[in-house]
């Protein structure tokens, strides 16, 4: 019984201190001005965000849609000349060495040839090396799926027999 009227005394107690502890003092309203001052000393920076470079390396455009296919090379209107030659036209014929390095033979879609050294421009990519064997082109690709925007393409003399 006693733990009763303990129990009973104490549920009292809280009843009668409960109006004291439920009546806070009244906290003074801030005016606008002081709270414009409070705001200040937050700075600027804390609210810009850092800015971000996106660095290729060799990657595609992430904003690029893998579903829209930009219109092919085979399309567009191309130069005279051998700068209006795709990689794919060309068949190599010969080499010749000569004191600057090695020169290439090709023989163009219209059958014509045409001298290439390296560094020469093409419609769809450039001649990165010409040796006494081979040429090898560096192509651009039109495939936001590949990772590199370009392809290694190397055309490399083949021997005939005579008959």
């Amino acid at each position: 019984m006693s733990v009763r009227r303990s129990l009973a005394a104490s549920v009292a107690l809280l009843i009668m201190g409960a109006p004291a502890l439920a009546q806070a003092p009244p906290v003074a309203a801030t005016p606008p001005a002081e709270a414009a001052a409070a705001s200040a000393k937050v700075t600027d920076q804390d609210f810009t965000p850092s800015v971000y470079t996106y660095e290729v390396g060799g990657r595609r455009d992430p904003f690029r849609s893998l579903l829209v296919r930009n219109p092919s090379d085979r399309d567009r209107v191309r130069p005279p000349g051998l700068a209006g030659v795709m990689v794919d036209e060309l068949e190599l014929q010969g080499t010749i060495k000569v004191k600057q390095g090695w020169v290439a033979m090709m023989r163009g879609p219209d059958n014509k040839s045409h001298l290439i050294r390296k560094g020469t421009t093409l419609f769809d990519g450039e001649v990165v090396e010409v040796s006494a064997t081979e040429v090898t082109f560096r192509q651009n690709v039109n495939d936001p799926t590949n990772p590199k925007p370009f392809r290694e393409v190397v055309k490399a003399l083949t021997l005939q027999k005579k008959s």
